[in-house]
């Protein structure tokens, strides 16, 4: 193995470790972002002595609302791509580099809508920050900024790998990898779990390959990868088993 592919291994073993570190990240701003706005809305939606809001009767904020489903829509969709993540499981369209783009899309969009909105309405607060509302409003502004970076930065990542590999409907735990992943007859020794789920799933018998690939016996590594370079030479060739036995018989020009 060479310097350049240690390098790009090394890659993308830290990237694949900052993909889900992301989320966890992007999960832990949108529960900071749901306490914040779960405050702001008790406060609204409360009958108030004050009349500095509304003149104290009970109401509630658009934006704050918006910030609301962010903070969900963030908590669920980090809670998925984590598992499949740490779990490298298969679960059908969700665990695609697409869905996730897609995904990562549509939250880019709900959280700028909602963090904008409520920076437009609340552009300054330090004015009243004696008060303990305004330093409410302060933090789930910050928490919403900061889930919008994240999930920048999430989204310009995927992005990057989709094009820079051309894996756009790659499985999620691999969608990270900047080296391009074997075929599943090449891989027995476990380095590409990301794939052959898939390959299981289209051929029904996963498990059960899975099994196979786990009680191969390290001496006879070669010998096996080599079965399966020529099974899967002659699936692509259906000549090749022809054209191997026909150049064993051609006689040797030699004195």
């Amino acid at each position: 193995m060479n310097r350049t592919s240690v390098a790009v291994d090394t890659a993308s073993q830290y990237s694949r470790a900052i993909h889900g570190w992301a989320y966890v990240v992007l999960a832990v701003w949108s529960l900071m972002l749901f306490i914040f706005t779960i405050a702001r809305l008790i406060y609204t939606l409360s009958p108030r002595t004050d009349r500095f809001l509304n003149n104290g009767a009970p109401f509630y904020e658009s934006s704050v609302m918006e910030l609301v489903v962010c903070a969900l829509l963030g908590l669920a969709f980090s809670g998925v791509m984590i598992f499949v993540l740490r779990s490298r499981n298969t679960l059908g369209f969700v665990s695609k580099n697409g869905f996730e783009v897609g995904v990562l899309i549509v939250q880019w969009f709900l959280w700028v809508g909602g963090a904008g909105s409520a920076t437009t309405i609340w552009p300054n607060l330090n004015f009243c920050v004696r008060f303990s509302t305004c330093r409410v409003l302060q933090a789930m502004m910050a928490w919403a900024w900061l889930g919008w970076i994240t999930i920048s930065f999430l989204l310009g990542a995927s992005l990057f790998f989709a094009i820079k590999t051309g894996r756009w409907n790659a499985q999620i735990p691999i969608s990270w990898e900047l080296k391009n992943p074997s075929p599943p007859e090449f891989t027995i020794d476990g380095e590409e779990r990301g794939i052959r789920p898939q390959m299981g799933m289209r051929e029904g018998s996963g498990k059960a390959r899975a099994t196979d690939d786990a009680d191969i016996d390290r001496d006879n590594y070669e010998f096996e990868r080599w079965k399966r370079a020529v099974t899967w030479l002659q699936q692509e060739n259906p000549d090749f088993g022809k054209e191997l036995k026909d150049s064993r018989n051609v006689p040797s020009t030699s004195a």
